[in-house]
């Protein structure tokens, strides 16, 4: 918390909040002075937002930053409850590791094709068929790792819709920093 407290005296346009036991959420979105720290990743996932965005683009329905926040996992921190960040809409949230995040640091764990349960396109039927059958291709949930560590600055990029966790800190090192970037249409605002 005191890390939260002190940001918030640096700039006061932060909020914050513990969702979970261990984890500070700090919202950047607004802050004059921690904004200008995701133009970089920002710049570098252009392309693929506005490929991902492609059909809302052409029809006027332009795509902005809708948040951008800052998640410190301290040493011990618990595993998250399972949950999306939207459901109204094709959203797009990317994660960033600040450091090298290894099986025991806190991971993020992904369960394969949730995010078709939100697609209006289609009946819930063909979207329970889609989930599951890759749910079941992946043999459940998948972790961010590859060789035992999530290395900094690789991202991983969901559909907003895609239930996802933090797993638990088991370390008793430092804590992990992940830079979580959220976009949306502008018509449908998280």
């Amino acid at each position: 918390a005191e890390v939260g407290l002190w940001q918030q005296q640096q700039d006061p346009n932060v909020a914050m909040g513990r969702y979970t036991f261990g984890r500070l959420h700090l919202l950047l979105r607004g802050s004059p002075r921690y904004e200008m720290n995701a133009v970089s990743p920002h710049a570098s996932l252009a392309p693929l937002v506005h490929k991902h965005f492609e059909i809302q683009d052409m029809a006027g329905n332009p795509i902005f930053l809708s948040e951008a926040q800052l998640v410190l996992a301290d040493p011990c921190a618990e595993i998250q409850q399972w949950h999306l960040d939207s459901a109204t809409g094709r959203g797009l949230s990317v994660f960033i590791p600040l450091a090298n995040v290894d099986l025991d640091r806190g991971p993020q764990e992904v369960l394969p094709g949730t995010h078709s349960l939100h697609d209006p396109r289609q009946n819930l039927r063909e979207r329970w068929r889609r989930c599951l059958r890759k749910l079941c291709a992946s043999h459940g949930a998948v972790t961010t790792m590859t060789e035992n560590v999530w290395s900094a600055g690789d991202a991983l990029v969901l559909d907003s819709g895609t239930l996802h966790r933090g797993l638990a800190n088991d370390s008793l090192g430092a804590p992990v920093p992940i830079l979580i970037l959220r976009y949306d249409p502008k018509d449908r605002p998280p």
